[in-house]
């Protein structure tokens, strides 16, 4: 990886401007400018949402998906140049190979496959798999009849085999193993180098060949056999291992082990239930135990001092009863056992030398989120097991092994430490950071999260985490420290970037290890600015600099490891989302795809970041909506939307629809001539719908000083804990003309008791240790609950209310809508209360979708634009 562009700002700035000058104005003929139009609900359909997908290898040509409400989705591809452009109905699964290539499938089972350079398109039918060998000169598919061909992509057909069920490459894409059901099933080998390398490996009359997983590197693979005689005493216990070096298969029978139940069965690989060691020496797997037949119980015990409810462990799981993971040693037949009941979940550590365990539930009554547990190392080669972590937060995120595998890396209290497997030494290794390890301005009850940690270098030399702003080196032998970026002093966050379809964790069984970095390479990173609300991307190679960064939401980061071309998506709340490409020796981005260009036709609001200070003096900031065509000589009625902290969504882009999945939707808003604002809220403990309501009324005060709204025409809005804050907020103050609340909690008391449906876990979590801010217990602090209560000062309200749940809601029971509008009917107030049978926490139903922004927006006419109420509003549901 190498620095490429170093983008001039003012190169930037002129090529916005243009690109500004492309999407808005546009002039049917010279000197007349088209009129805009106001926009509809019948116009709504012509949005789509754009996605960008992948890129190919050097980068000349990217690729992305168009998702309108209609079903009628588009993938296409287009180079870097935006002169050519190959467009699939419909298409999905699109991969390309190398630069020249492309392919995707598209209805009907027919695989399309296109010559980037000449543009010549052919067509497959009834094909099930497909995929491309890593150099891009093989195609190989499987069709419906069982046909599999493997040939040039531009047709030509090297081989072909038949009663073929299924292939499975090597990570590298340079080989494959496929596999062959018939009388007698067999398993094969094929190599896509040179002239083709292919071989039958297994055969077997009375069993089939599945769940083939590959080695890392690809020197070898697993599988089971499933047997078609279900009665066959063998069915599901046969694990083998292929190592292609020696041409041998090891076998693995679970029969032969009096350990292993007669009635369990090796588990299917989900997730990573099988794993080949790097060293190809040990295989790891599951093994679950059949049904014993045993009838559900008669009645629940519920035991006062079990560590999770009877619900609970319904619901996560009895753990002497879930899938036990084991390994073993093909060249010795060795067999152990790794998780048990009492240490139910695993990590390995670097090199697979270890498994590091432990068991969520801890030792005592669980009210927080997370449990303290013991962790325990166990050398899988001696069977040794130590504990060498004692009541730690079991928190997946802040406790993980190194890449290589010589330390347990591990966040306590307000320090990283690492655990040193070798010398079994324990050793802080962010004592010499001055910043923070951890969020010190997270508002939520509880434990402060760890920024965290972005990656290991080789050989486990040093660490590399975060700090509020910036990336840190530590060096593990000799725990210097060093900053790599300098985002403090530019309030600029910075984060590691990865490829499109990454993510900044790997999967380890039950927990995560985080990825190998090569720091002489470069790193790309995410940029965010704290305060300006800017984000871009930019290259760092000793020092960081940007690519793009500007005052527009930038994401989705476009590479390859051998890519000359870099794309990026960027929006505004008034641009639609568009796909730039960063053109080596180019000094400026390049539009290469812009969606929605029908946006010119039609007016637009914009957004404006705001800055308020609450009557704590605490400086805030929001985010502004203008209405369409927006005059200003007149006033305009507004909706404040509220939840926590939503001004960084200031530059994202809203679709207009009536698909909503919780009512309010912006950009319909501006259109109907409403501002609209996002504050931001900060709490204090002990008091968060006091809070709540202190922000918010701050944040509405401020825009009403702006003189742009008229201040007896404000609407409040809010969703699950937004719904319970607009809930309260209604309680506290008449500045609003009207309140929606969507799936809110209203009675503190009643909530802190119950346990989640989702979870089976008790609320009490929640309360005592999160969102809700009370930190102490409903007995310590009975007061500041019922303070808190929306429920118990209904009799405050004076705004008519709209309030929604879901009859299905698992996150916040329906029933405490229910509760406020039994409170608000005892007492004569203005409520309207739809409960949407087979919707949950959001609505989920298409058709409830379009009904409640229908009546949302109703609603609002109503109450801020003083039109017509409908009869739902004047009587009720009849």
């Amino acid at each position: 990886m190498r620095t490429l562009f170093y983008n001039n700002r003012f190169y930037t700035a002129l090529v916005h401007l243009f690109i500004l000058g492309i999407v808005f104005f546009s002039c049917s003929v010279l000197g007349q400018v088209t009129p805009k139009k106001n926009l509809t609900e019948q116009d709504y359909h012509l949005w789509s949402t754009m996605e960008m997908q992948a890129v190919s290898a050097k980068g000349d040509w990217v690729s992305y998906h168009f998702a309108y409400e209609s079903g009628s989705d588009t993938l296409a591809v287009r180079n870097k140049e935006a002169t050519k452009t190959h467009a699939f109905a419909k298409g999905y699964d699109g991969k390309f190979a190398k630069d020249s290539w492309f392919a995707c499938m598209l209805p009907e089972k027919v695989l399309t496959v296109v010559n980037l350079k000449t543009g010549l398109t052919r067509q497959i039918k009834g094909v099930t798999q497909y995929a491309f060998s890593n150099d891009g000169a093989t195609l190989i598919y499987l069709n419906d009849s069982n046909q599999l061909t493997i040939g040039s992509p531009a047709g030509s057909a090297k081989d072909e085999f038949n009663g073929v069920s299924g292939f499975v490459l090597n990570p590298a894409g340079s080989s494959m193993v496929y596999t062959v059901t018939g009388e007698e099933s067999s398993l094969h080998y094929y190599s896509f180098a040179g002239k083709g390398d292919f071989k039958k490996l297994a055969t077997d009359g009375a069993a089939t060949f599945e769940n083939i997983v590959w080695q890392g590197k690809g020197a070898s693979f697993a599988f089971v056999k499933n047997y078609k005689d279900t009665l066959d005493f063998r069915h599901g216990k046969n694990l083998y291992l292929y190592r292609l070096s020696e041409n041998k298969l090891y076998s693995f029978d679970a029969n032969l082990l009096p350990t292993i139940p007669k009635t369990s069965t090796i588990e299917s690989p989900i997730w990573t239930h099988f794993r080949i060691s790097d060293d190809g020496q040990r295989v790891f797997f599951y093994i679950t135990e059949g049904s014993t037949g045993t009838e559900k119980p008669q009645v629940q015990v519920w035991n006062g001092n079990d560590v999770w409810t009877y619900p609970q462990a319904q619901i996560t799981g009895r753990f002497d009863k879930t899938s036990k993971c084991a390994v073993w040693w093909p060249d010795n037949g060795r067999f152990l056992q790794l998780t048990t009941n009492e240490q139910p979940k695993l990590m390995l550590n670097g090199d697979q030398e270890y498994a590091i365990t432990h068991n969520p539930m801890g030792e005592k009554p669980q009210f927080d989120y997370l449990n303290t547990t013991d962790w325990y190392l166990t050398n899988l080669n001696t069977g040794k097991q130590t504990l060498f972590l004692e009541n730690l937060v079991c928190d997946l995120g802040e406790i993980t092994p190194s890449y290589s595998g010589k330390y347990v890396a591990y966040r306590s209290d307000k320090h990283w430490w690492v655990y040193e497997i070798a010398t079994g030494k324990h050793i802080n290794i962010s004592a010499g950071m001055v910043p923070m390890i951890y969020d010190a301005s997270y508002d939520r009850a509880g434990v402060k999260p760890a920024y965290g940690i972005a990656g290991w270098t080789a050989d486990d030399a040093s660490v590399i985490i975060y700090d509020e702003y910036d990336l840190w080196s530590i060096n593990l032998k000799d725990l210097k420290t060093k900053r790599l970026t300098k985002g403090r002093e530019q309030q600029i966050v910075f984060r590691l970037s990865y490829p499109l379809g990454q993510i900044d964790r790997l999967m380890n069984f039950d927990g995560f290890t985080f990825a190998l970095l090569d720091l002489e390479k470069g790193l790309y990173l995410k940029a965010f600015g704290k305060f300006t609300k800017q984000s871009g991307y930019y290259h760092w190679d000793m020092t960081e600099k940007a690519l793009v960064f500007e005052a527009k939401n930038i994401t989705q980061l476009g590479y390859t490891n051998t890519t000359k071309t870099l794309y990026y998506t960027m929006q505004d709340f008034n641009v639609p989302p568009t796909i730039m490409a960063l053109v080596e020796a180019i000094p400026f981005p390049k539009l290469v795809v812009n969606s929605n260009p029908q946006q010119e036709n039609y007016h637009w609001g914009k957004s404006q970041l705001i800055s308020y200070t609450n009557s704590k003096n605490k400086k805030l900031q929001g985010a502004l909506y203008y209405p369409a065509n927006y005059d200003p000589a007149k006033k305009y009625p507004m909706v404040v939307y509220i939840y926590e902290k939503l001004s960084q969504h200031l530059h994202t882009y809203v679709n207009p629809t009536l698909y909503n999945t919780y009512g309010i939707n912006t950009s319909n808003l501006n259109s109907q001539g409403y501002f609209v604002l996002h504050p931001d809220i900060s709490f204090e403990m002990g008091d968060v719908g006091i809070s709540a309501t202190d922000c918010v009324v701050s944040a509405t005060k401020a825009v009403i000083a702006m003189d742009l709204v008229l201040p007896n025409k404000i609407g409040l809005h809010g969703h699950s804990f937004g719904g319970y804050e607009a809930d309260f907020i209604a309680t506290q103050t008449d500045i609003f003309a009207t309140v929606i609340a969507g799936a809110g909690i209203s009675d503190l008391v009643s909530h802190y008791l119950l346990n989640g449906r989702n979870t089976g876990r008790p609320e009490i979590w929640r309360y005592e240790n999160d969102q809700w801010r009370l930190e102490k217990s409903l007995y310590e602090y009975t007061e500041g609950y019922l303070r808190n209560s929306p429920v118990m000062h209904a009799q405050n309200i004076k705004a008519p209310m709209l309030t929604w749940s879901g009859a299905e809601d698992q996150q916040v029971p329906y029933y405490q809508s229910i509760e406020f509008y039994n409170a608000l009917r005892r007492l004569g107030k203005k409520h309207i209360m739809l409960i949407y049978p087979k919707n949950d926490h959001v609505l989920s139903q298409f058709e409830s979708q379009k009904d409640f922004t229908q009546r949302y927006e109703k609603w609002l006419s109503t109450y801020l634009k003083d039109a017509t109420a409908p009869d739902w509003i004047m009587k009720g549901m009849q």
